[in-house]
C-alpha cells in the first residue's frame, strides 16, 4: 500500500532562532509566502450583526448628532403643545359618555400592547426626513385651516397626521410601522366622538324597530310608542305588560363603535392586509348592531322574571353582550396573516459555512 506523502513531514526543519541568510533562507521565505499569501495576511472584517434578544432583533443604532436629537425633541414638544387642547377635549368627551369609554380603553390597551411587543426594537432615531416634516406640516396646516375657516373639526385629522409625524421622528420608519394601527385608531376614535350626538336617535330607532320585528317573528306582540318632544324624542317598547324605554344607553353605539375600533386595531397589529381590515370594519359594525338587538330582546323578555332585580339583570346582560361582541370581533381580526417562513438567523455563537 503506497502511503501518500505528508507535506508537513517533507518540509525541512526551521532554522534555529537568530539564524539569518544562508542558501535556504530565500526558499524558506518563499514557502512561508506560499502558505500564507498576502491576501490572507489580514482577516476579513466581520460585519456587525443585529443583536438577538428575547424581545426581538435589535438593530444597531447609528450615533445621533446631539443637535438633531434636541431639534427632534423640541419639534415633538411644540407639536404636543399645539394639539394638547384637542387631545384633552377628546379624553373629556370619552370619560363623560359611557358608550365612548370602551373605545378609549381599547385604544389605550392597544398602545400598551404595541409598546410591550416591540420594546426591544423601539429606539430613539431622531428621524427628521422629508416624510416626517411633511406629516407634521400637514397637521399644522389643518390647524391653520381650522383657525381661518372656523371649522374646528379640521383639527381632528390634523391630530392624526401630527401623531404620525411625531412617531416617525422619534422612532424612524422602522419603529413607526408598528404604530400605524394606533394612528388609524386615533383617527377612528375622533370620528366616534363626533358621530355620537348625530347617531344617537337613529340607532335607538333602528334598535327598537329591529327588536319589535324579531318579537313579532316569535309570536310575541310588541308595541312601539313615540313619546317625548321633537327636540328630545323617546321610544318606548311594550312587551308582555312591561314598558321599556329605549334610552341612549340602549342605542348600541358603544358596542358597535368599539367593535369597529377593535377590528382596526387588532387586525392592524396582527399584520392583516389593509383591505382585510377594511372588510372587517363593516362586519364588526353589523355584528355589534345584531348583538345589541339581541340584548334588548333578552332584557325585555326576562324582565318579568326579575321584578326585584331588574337593574342587576340589565347590567349582567349588557356586560355579557359587550364581551361576546368584542370577543367575536377580536377572534375574527386577531389572526396573523400567514407569511412565508424566513430562514433562521445565525445566533451569536454560530459560524457561517464557508
Amino acid at each position: 500500500m503506497i502511503e501518500r506523502e505528508n507535506p508537513a513531514r517533507s518540509q525541512a526543519p526551521a532554522p534555529a532562532a537568530g539564524a539569518t541568510g544562508g542558501p535556504n533562507a530565500s526558499g524558506l521565505s518563499n514557502a512561508v509566502t506560499a502558505v500564507n499569501p498576502p491576501s490572507a495576511a489580514k482577516a476579513p472584517v466581520e460585519q456587525a450583526r443585529p443583536i438577538v434578544t428575547g424581545a426581538g432583533t435589535v438593530p444597531k443604532v447609528a450615533k445621533i448628532d446631539p443637535k438633531e436629537r434636541w431639534l427632534t425633541w423640541v419639534l415633538v414638544a411644540a407639536t404636543a403643545t399645539v394639539f394638547w387642547p384637542v387631545t384633552r377635549w377628546m379624553v373629556a368627551e370619552a370619560v363623560a359618555r359611557q358608550q365612548i369609554q370602551q373605545a378609549l380603553i381599547i385604544l389605550a390597551a392597544a398602545a400598551g400592547l404595541v409598546a410591550w411587543q416591540h420594546r426591544g426594537e423601539l429606539r430613539f432615531q431622531g428621524d427628521l426626513c422629508n416624510r416626517t416634516l411633511g406629516l407634521l406640516g400637514a397637521g399644522f396646516l389643518c390647524v391653520g385651516a381650522a383657525a381661518l375657516t372656523g371649522w374646528s373639526l379640521l383639527v381632528l385629522p390634523g391630530l392624526a397626521l401630527a401623531l404620525a409625524g411625531c412617531l416617525q421622528a422619534l422612532f424612524g420608519a422602522g419603529g413607526y410601522r408598528f404604530f400605524k394601527p394606533l394612528v388609524a385608531g386615533v383617527a377612528a376614535f375622533s370620528v366616534i366622538i363626533v358621530a355620537f350626538p348625530v347617531l344617537d336617535w337613529p340607532l335607538r330607532q333602528m334598535a327598537g324597530v329591529g327588536a319589535a320585528k324579531v318579537l313579532q317573528a316569535i309570536q310575541v306582540a310588541p308595541q312601539l310608542t313615540l313619546a317625548g318632544t321633537p327636540a328630545d324624542p323617546q321610544l318606548v317598547l311594550s312587551v308582555a305588560g312591561g314598558h321599556f324605554l329605549v334610552a341612549t344607553e340602549c342605542n348600541g353605539f358603544g358596542l358597535i363603535t368599539s367593535s369597529a375600533l377593535l377590528a382596526i386595531l387588532a387586525g392592524g397589529i396582527a399584520g392583516r392586509r389593509w383591505w382585510t381590515v377594511a372588510a372587517l370594519v363593516p362586519v364588526a359594525l353589523a355584528l355589534g348592531f345584531v348583538i345589541n338587538v339581541l340584548r334588548i330582546l333578552v332584557i325585555s323578555l326576562s324582565a318579568q322574571y326579575f321584578p326585584r332585580h331588574y337593574h342587576e339583570m340589565h347590567e349582567v346582560v349588557g356586560t355579557l353582550a359587550l364581551w361576546i361582541g368584542l370577543g367575536v370581533v377580536g377572534w375574527l381580526a386577531w389572526r396573523p396573516a400567514k407569511r412565508p417562513a424566513s430562514p433562521p438567523s445565525l445566533g451569536a455563537g454560530t459560524m457561517a459555512a464557508g
